[in-house]
């Protein structure tokens, strides 16, 4: 929660969170497209190991907020596991209706 105490301690009022975006997309995904990219990526932290390091981290510091935002009525969710152009099809009409 210190990224969202955060940007209340700087931003506040001064801004207004129309919603948040969410990506949503299943880990035993994220492991086959984060694998799939170390295949050419030269990168180290591509590794299964990693990955689910990262994911946990993400579970643990990113989850908290988006539950806040959710709790709030200001979650946008979006599956990432459709095609790239249907992603961007959702995504661009959720900031077109605004």
């Amino acid at each position: 929660m210190g990224n969202y105490q955060g940007w209340q301690s700087v931003v506040g009022d001064k801004a207004e969170v129309c919603f948040c975006l969410f990506y949503d997309c299943p880990e035993s995904e994220l492991e086959k497209r984060l694998l799939k990219r170390g295949e050419t990526s030269g990168r180290d932290d591509d590794n299964i190991e990693a990955v689910r390091k990262r994911f946990k981290t993400f579970q643990e510091e990113s989850m908290p907020i988006v539950s806040l935002y959710k709790e709030q009525g200001l979650l946008r969710e979006i599956s990432s596991v459709a095609s790239v152009d249907e992603v961007w099809a959702q995504t661009k009409a959720l900031f077109e209706a605004m």
